[in-house]
């Protein structure tokens, strides 16, 4: 997974948007593939090196967040509602991400607004179809929520740290614990 691959996946979508002259499942099928491309490599970028290339990560975070946001749009992708959903499985996954990425940052805020719209957006796709993964993903989500919170108010930081964050921060981590439980019996069976 590197930006040759994000290049060949680029040229083979406008040689098909040239050849066929419309969005086709073919073109969605690429669009796709892209999106999770540039969110792969955001989180390799984010954690290879300990975390060099942030600014990099963060570009293909976004950029994965400006294409879904684009395709969002096409009445094609909202009769096929399993590229929809992967897409949004995919802005989830950018979310979090950013979240991860500004947390490492001590950008306590931004990576809260940022979870927050990863959690959100995970409650809409287990609407839609509740599996493992996203019930794994919420919980991954919650807890990392949840450390973000407590790290806030382990630093005091004034202004920011309230006795709700801490109670805030406990219930996320609470309700996490509670999903990786529920995860862990229906993979072994009962105890």
């Amino acid at each position: 997974m590197t930006l040759k691959e994000i290049t060949l996946i680029q040229r083979q979508l406008q040689k098909h948007k040239a050849n066929h002259g419309q969005f086709t499942i073919e073109v969605a099928r690429l669009e796709l593939s892209s999106t999770e491309t540039h969110v792969k490599l955001g989180d390799l970028l984010r954690s290879s090196g300990l975390g060099t290339d942030q600014q990099s990560s963060e570009e293909h975070y976004f950029q994965a967040l400006n294409d879904i946001a684009r395709l969002e749009k096409l009445t094609f992708l909202l009769e096929r509602l399993s590229l929809l959903y992967n897409l949004r499985t995919d802005q989830v996954a950018s979310h979090l991400g950013l979240g991860c990425l500004y947390r490492d940052q001590h950008l306590f805020d931004k990576a809260s607004e940022q979870l927050t719209q990863a959690h959100d957006l995970t409650q809409e796709l287990i609407r839609i179809e509740d599996s493992p993964g996203q019930q794994d993903r919420l919980g991954v989500t919650l807890t990392i929520h949840g450390e973000i919170l407590n790290r806030r108010a382990q630093l005091q930081i004034p202004g920011q740290s309230t006795p709700r964050d801490c109670r805030a921060a406990l219930g996320k981590q609470q309700k996490a614990v509670r999903i990786f439980s529920q995860l862990e019996r229906s993979i072994s069976g009962p105890l």
